[in-house]
This record gives C-alpha cells, sequence and structure tokens, in this order.
C-alpha cells in the first residue's frame, strides 16, 4: 500500500451476525457507538444520538455522566434525565444526593505524583456508594439505553438475533492500568452486559482514550498523514478530566502504526477550569451578597456551559448572567445579575491546561528519534477555540501541525473505540515501566550488597542460603513490544523430599518499577514505595514434581529443582502474565492472569 492510500474496511469475516457496542463514559460526558457486523458485508460505525431525558432528538451522541440517588440510595436519574430545569420534580426528592466527576475516583494513585494536579478537589462521592457501583449503574443506563436506541430503528427482532453475542469495548484513560481495567469489567458484570464467567468477561475488552482517538482521526481524515507518511504523530485528547497523549509512527508504506513513545495522562482536563473559575469568583465576590454558595454555584454553571467554550480572546470581556435584573452589586462588578471577568482572568483558568499540554509534548518531540510533524486534538475541550489557537500559535514555531477532525462534537472516543476493534492499526507500543517479579539469590557473602541484607537470608533444600528481596526484571522501560511477542524469564526453586510428595502451587507476584530512572533497581528496599503489585499469577506444578529426579548437594542433602518461566504478554491493551514449564519433556503448560488485582 502506497503511503497516499486511502484506508479501506475489509468485510466482517465471521459467520455469525454480532454487536459490538464501545461505551466512553467520560468524567463529564459520555458517549456510545456501535456496529452491526453481518458475514460477508463491510462495517459500518454508528452513534447513538438520542438518551432518556434529552429535551432535542438526534444529532448529540453525548450525555451527562451524572447519577442521583434518593435517600435509600436507590437510582432517581442518570444522564440526560439529571437536567433540574427540564425535570424539576427533581428538587422534591428528599435526601437527593448526586454523583459527578465519579471515574476518577477509580484512578491509579501514582499518577498524582508523577504529575501536578488537583485531582484532589474531586467532590465527594454520595454516602453508601463506591465509584464502582455509579460506573456499573451509568453502564446500566448507556446499555439500555442503546438498546432502546436499536430497537426502535432496526427492530426488535434484530436485536434479539444479537442479544446474545454482543462484544463490548469500555475506553478509560492512557493512565489507568489493570486494576482498574478490572473494576471496570466488575462494573459492567454488576450492570448486567456480561454474566459473571469466564466466556462472558471475554466479551469486555478494553482501549486507551488515546488509542480510540488515533483510530478516529485515521477515519475521520485519513489523508492528513499523506505528507508525513513516516514522521511522527501525537493524539491529545482533551476530555472534562484527563489529558491523554499518545505518539506514533506509519510502519512502512502500509496503514499500520506503533507507538513511540510511552502513552502519558495528565489531570488537567476542562472540569479543572471549572473548578478554578469557582474558586476565583469565590475570592472575588468575598464580602459581597451574592457571594453565597448558592449564587457562586449559579456562576460557574453558566461559566462551564456558556463562557469557556466561548472564550477565545484576553482582549475582551465577557458576562455571566446568574441573577435577576435586579441583581446589582456595583462595587463587586455585578449589574443587571450578570457580573464581568475581563480576558486575561479567564485566561489564567487556562493556563495550566495549555502548560500541561506544553510541557508533555516538547519533552516527547525532545525525546523522540522520530520527528513529529502533526499533532491532532480530539475531544470536548478540544472544542474551545482559545485552547487551540494558543497551542496552535505555540507550536508552529516548531514545525509542528494542529489538526481538529470535523464531527469533534461527537465522542470521539466511543467512535474511535469501535474502530479500534475493527481495524486495530497500532501494531507495536511502548512500555512504560519495568515489569518482572521479586526473587531471591543465592547468598554471597562476598557480595557487598548481600552482606548488608543478611538478615533476609533463609535456608534452602540443597542446604544452603538464599536472600530475599532482588526484583528481576522481565519486561524493560521503554520496549517497542509487538502484539505477538512474548518476553520470558526462566526461574527455578529448591524443593525437599516432603515438598514432592504434597501438591504444589507455585506462585509468583507480577510487579512493575515507576521510578523515573531508565531501569529498575536491583533490591526492592532501594525505592519500597516505587514498586506496584499487579497481579499474582498461580500454577499447579504437581505432576511436574512428582516426576522431578533427586539431586544430592555438597552439603549431603537430597534435593530436586523445579524450573519454569514467567511469561508476559504485552502487546494489548491488557497486560497479560503466565507460568509456564515442561511436562514430559515435550508437553508445555501455561497458567495465565490479567494484571486485574
Amino acid at each position: 500500500m502506497s503511503p497516499t492510500a486511502r484506508f479501506t474496511r475489509k468485510p466482517y469475516d465471521g459467520d455469525k451476525r454480532k454487536l459490538v457496542i464501545s461505551i466512553d463514559i467520560g468524567t463529564t460526558f459520555s458517549g456510545v457507538s456501535y456496529t452491526l457486523l453481518e458475514p460477508g458485508q463491510p462495517s459500518q460505525i454508528q452513534g447513538v444520538t438520542q438518551y432518556p431525558g434529552q429535551d432535542h432528538i438526534g444529532g448529540d451522541s453525548k450525555i451527562q455522566s451524572i447519577v442521583m440517588y434518593d435517600k435509600n440510595d436507590k437510582v432517581v436519574a442518570t444522564g440526560a434525565e439529571t437536567d433540574r430545569q427540564v425535570f424539576p420534580e427533581l428538587q422534591d426528592i428528599e435526601g437527593l444526593q448526586t454523583a459527578i466527576w465519579f471515574k476518577l475516583h477509580l484512578r491509579p494513585p501514582h499518577l498524582e505524583r508523577e504529575h501536578e494536579s488537583e485531582v484532589d478537589k474531586l467532590p465527594p462521592l454520595p454516602k453508601n456508594k463506591t465509584a464502582i457501583q455509579i460506573f456499573a449503574d451509568m453502564l446500566d443506563y448507556l446499555y439500555k439505553s442503546t438498546k432502546k436506541y436499536i430497537c426502535e430503528r432496526q427492530g426488535v427482532p434484530l436485536w434479539n438475533s444479537v442479544a446474545s453475542n454482543i462484544d463490548f469495548i469500555l475506553s478509560h484513560p492512557n493512565g489507568w492500568e489493570g486494576k482498574q481495567q478490572a473494576e471496570m469489567r466488575r462494573a459492567a458484570i454488576m450492570a448486567g452486559l456480561v454474566p459473571n464467567e469466564g466466556e462472558g468477561q471475554k466479551r469486555i475488552s478494553f482501549v486507551t482514550e488515546g488509542e480510540a482517538s488515533l483510530h478516529f482521526c485515521l477515519n475521520k481524515i485519513p489523508d492528513a498523514l499523506n505528507d508525513h507518511a513516516k514522521d511522527g504523530i501525537m493524539v491529545v485528547d482533551c476530555g472534562g478530566g484527563t489529558l491523554d497523549f499518545s505518539t506514533y509512527t506509519r510502519t512502512s508504506d502500509s496503514f499500520e502504526f506503533k507507538e513511540i513513545s510511552p502513552a502519558e495522562c495528565t489531570f488537567q482536563g476542562s472540569m479543572f477550569v471549572t473548578n478554578r473559575a469557582g474558586e476565583f469568583l469565590a475570592k472575588t465576590l468575598q464580602g459581597s451578597k451574592y457571594g453565597t454558595e448558592e449564587d457562586i454555584d449559579a456562576m460557574v454553571n453558566i461559566f462551564d456551559k456558556n463562557t469557556k467554550p466561548s472564550f477565545k480572546s484576553t482582549t475582551k470581556s465577557y458576562w455571566i448572567k446568574f441573577g435577576r435584573a435586579s441583581d446589582n452589586d456595583p462595587k463587586y462588578g455585578i449589574r443587571s445579575g450578570t457580573i464581568k471577568l475581563n480576558g486575561t482572568d479567564i485566561a489564567t483558568l487556562f493556563e495550566p491546561a495549555v502548560k500541561s499540554i506544553i510541557k508533555v509534548v516538547e519533552d516527547k518531540v525532545k525525546k523522540s528519534t522520530i520527528p513529529i510533524k502533526v499533532l491532532f486534538m480530539v475531544g470536548g475541550f478540544a472544542t474551545s477555540d482559545y485552547l487551540f489557537e494558543t497551542l496552535q500559535d505555540h507550536f508552529k514555531k516548531s514545525g509542528i501541525s494542529m489538526l481538529r477532525p470535523d464531527a469533534y462534537l461527537n465522542k470521539a472516543v466511543a467512535e474511535g473505540a469501535v474502530s479500534y476493534y475493527l481495524d486495530h492499526t497500532v501494531k507495536h507500543r511502548v512500555s512504560k515501566y519495568d515489569f518482572g517479579i521479586p526473587i531471591s539469590e543465592v547468598y554471597n557473602p562476598n557480595n557487598p550488597d548481600h552482606l548488608a541484607r543478611q538478615n533476609y537470608t533463609f535456608p534452602v533444600a540443597s542446604g544452603g542460603r538464599w536472600i530475599s528481596g532482588a526484583f528481576s526484571v522481565i519486561l524493560h522501560k521503554n520496549t517497542t513490544v509487538s502484539e505477538k511477542t512474548e518476553y520470558r524469564q526462566p526461574y527455578y526453586v529448591e524443593l525437599s523430599t516432603n515438598d514432592v510428595k504434597s501438591p504444589w502451587n507455585e506462585t509468583c507476584s507480577i510487579q512493575c518499577y515507576r521510578g523515573l530512572e531508565d531501569q529498575a533497581p536491583e533490591w526492592i528496599d532501594k525505592a519500597p514505595n516505587l514498586f506496584t503489585y499487579l497481579c499474582t499469577v498461580t500454577a499447579d506444578v504437581s505432576n511436574l514434581i512428582r516426576s522431578l529426579k533427586p539431586i544430592v548437594s555438597s552439603h549431603g542433602k537430597t534435593y530436586y529443582v523445579l524450573n519454569f518461566s514467567i511469561v508476559l504478554l504485552f502487546g494489548l491493551t491488557e497486560l497479560y502474565a503466565e507460568v509456564a514449564w515442561t511436562e514430559n519433556v515435550s508437553n508445555l503448560m501455561v497458567s495465565r492472569a490479567y494484571t486485574e488485582n
């Protein structure tokens, strides 16, 4: 395929009709896209553009990520149904609790250490509700809305024909990992998307928002890269809560891509601009009779809906109309229920987001061996002309072109996630951390590191001593990983005569090192807070150990050696770990675990 060729999607090669639904629960807005796969037919991606509670029909494929509960913790409203102006009866519900921005409560804690953030200012969750439960309630609403939408347009018989053959793709920020994916999968089961059994869980897959956004861009403007076939491209998904950065290049002349830098995620989405507006207004109106929490909330709501998306220039003034014509306080700039904001003040509210994007992009450009020439901006926050034009002015001196695909008001991630499922154009990714397992080494008293840790020694079956606390890297940081490549490291344990007579499970803890250095330290105690547990993989090797041959050590001890390997598969958006061993010389056995715990 030449560099100027357009991507053509192949017909579905399955033998049975299937429905694929992607659900993007964003911090502030959510969306759903889907495709019906018919054997031998090319597929088309469609978006759900009508949800229960909307006061208009069609054209808008995003919905508020809000769930409301009554005093008994029962769901009373979700999505568009939570608009109090459209549904004033919500005001009469006793003990009404509102869950907003709940997605960020799932965040990995290490992201806050790696980037400056204001995520500690998140609104609290409703009492008696966890983020996973709220996530499940939102999934339930979106799934039922999708079912209703498809049934009304394509018929109930069609839905019934695919109801037991639906694959789901759930998208998440670049920084989310195995633990967050496991929680999302659990929420999907709670919501009734799939049954809680192995085959059902396989119908849930994940994609990062960055990779979904790349696929969206390639679908919307496939010719954009014709002049940059072998240059680097960066996708910045500017969402409500996070900014997600992903960097790719095309491989050869094909329409395939590889990641050339680890994905990044920062907490500087558009909701933090709104938060800062609330703090600014509260400080500005301190002492005014309009500085009450109720009035500030009204102002912030108008700022979020109108002022923030329309803001363009620091030289202009902007007005927030929050009250009645009789509401005046000239000392604080309030006239006829309206407060004036200077463009320079609004710009300061955007500044942390602007700086965050510039910092990450420039760091990627500096470290990349492939010149980065194109920057796609997608997501709801990317609709801000001020944000886009400020960044455009900054990066043009570096020769970086900035593009915003058409239809960006629709949920780019939801549509791109379906494209990810269908097209799968990214074949290589970059490992962000060192991955491996804690191990023990044969104790050597002449080794200063061993001598300093002699309290960690213990006897083994051969009569010698080993020392615990070392870390063995299986997959190194910044490694380009193909989807099909296994990263395998051999290990062994010594067993006594009693051990081989009993059932034996070999268990290993998969961990990663999150330090900024190029490689992990050999000893975990050098940076214990930077090692993170990912999952445990366990294998029943009882049959193997019963066939082991005894060995007599120099200490006169009879012992047995169990050889096995730990295998990591990192090419997809989920990390898998396996214990592999050989029984009867030729029979390779494996036991797999997801990085879910």
